[in-house]
């Protein structure tokens, strides 16, 4: 898919709703880099985790960074647990750029299942009950349901995508 303006495309939602492989599938097609902020800011997302202070928060800013620092060349994809409305928010107002939100939707069961068969190595059931507690479910956001399959999902993105910009 051709754009002149560069993508910034931000999959949101629990560990385990396949956002990273999601992701990395639309950048491959969208010729960007894809990054899975979970893993590449793994350790200040769990300090921030048990840090209950908002304020603390690191991992926000390191994304917004990094989200920053890719737009300058040709945009990017990024998978990443923001749960809670007011850190969507946080980092929109921050970047201060075009964002096109990605919420993978699943339940609890769709998910738990999909950790039985191992597709999570960052999950646990009870950090998804954790999750799920967290989650905001965003209003402004292309709303992907987790029940289809890898390719559908990654295409209903790229069709989103293709009528918004044309």
């Amino acid at each position: 898919m051709e754009r002149k303006d560069k993508f910034i495309v931000i999959l949101v939602g629990v560990c385990g709703s396949g956002k990273s492989v999601v992701g990395e599938k639309v950048a491959q097609k969208l010729n960007i880099p894809f990054y899975d902020a979970d893993a590449v800011f793994s350790e200040q997302l769990i300090s921030d985790k048990q840090n209950t202070n908002a304020e603390s928060s690191t991992w926000l800013p390191a994304i917004t960074a990094l989200i920053k620092e890719e737009f300058l060349k040709n945009g990017c994809v990024v998978s990443c647990s923001i749960l809670k409305k007011e850190q969507r928010l946080q980092l929109a107002q921050d970047l201060d750029l075009p964002i096109d939100w990605v919420f993978m939707k699943g339940t609890y069961d769709e998910i738990n299942q999909r950790l039985d068969k191992g597709l999570s190595q960052h999950q646990t059931e009870s950090s998804l009950e954790s999750d799920f507690q967290l989650l905001e479910i965003p209003k402004r956001a292309l709303t992907v349901d987790i029940s289809y399959s890898e390719q559908e999902m990654v295409d209903t993105i790229l069709k989103y995508l293709a009528r918004k910009y044309g």
